[in-house]
This record gives C-alpha cells, structure tokens and sequence, in this order.
C-alpha cells in the first residue's frame, strides 16, 4: 500500500532511487551489491548522511509495494518528478546503465522498458 503521507515530502532524488529498486528488485531480491551500485553510479555526489536517510525512508516504503502498486506509483508520479526533458533523458540514461544487458529476458530490462515508456510518454 502507498503511504502518500510519507511520499509526500519526496523530491527527486527520493523517485530515483524508488526507480534504481524497481530494477534492482526484478529478481525480487535487492542484494547489498545492488544498492551499493545504485549509490556509487547514481548518487555519488549526496551526502553521505543525506543519502543514508534517503535510501532508508525510499527503502521502507518500496517494501510495502506489491508489484502492481510499484508500476502505478512510477506512473502517477513521473510528471511530478521528472519535469524536464533534460532531466527524464538523464534518468533514462542512468537506469538504462544500471539495467545491464539489454537483453529480452532480462528482468531488470524488462522493468526498465517500462520505465521508460511511462517517462517517454510524458509531455
């Protein structure tokens, strides 16, 4: 269930890192090496502390999500988060790096096509 009390607060870094998980999360087990990926090629520049609070609260609530409340929030929040081309292009750019193989069975690659049909189709 989304507690959209607790995302409520969330800006853009909070929606990207929920999007890192979303593909780390394909083989629905989201490792050390996972997250340890995520923050050196996507949050390298955040704060240490800042970042540890930010995985955590983003963490918390992305354990409550089934997989189809995960693809609704990417969905209804995309417009919210990611406002400029710029921006949805780098976010592509850096997810489609974190995916590895463009590969049709790859699950991560799966997750991340939809990702990026829901943010190519903003306008």
């Amino acid at each position: 269930m989304v507690h959209s009390v607790s995302t409520l607060n969330w800006v853009f870094e909070h929606y990207l890192y929920y999007l890192s998980l979303c593909i780390a999360d394909t083989d629905c087990i989201v490792t050390k090496e996972d997250t340890q990926r995520i923050t050196t090629e996507m949050f390298n520049c955040v704060d240490a502390n800042r970042l540890k609070l930010l995985q955590e609260v983003v963490y918390n609530e992305f354990l409550l999500h089934s997989e189809e409340e995960r693809m609704d929030f990417i969905s209804q929040n995309a417009a919210q988060f990611l406002r400029t081309p710029a921006i949805r292009e780098k976010v592509i750019t850096q997810l489609s790096h974190i995916s590895g193989e463009d590969d049709e069975n790859n699950p991560a690659w799966i997750m991340f096509r939809f990702i990026r049909k829901v943010i190519n189709n903003l306008k």
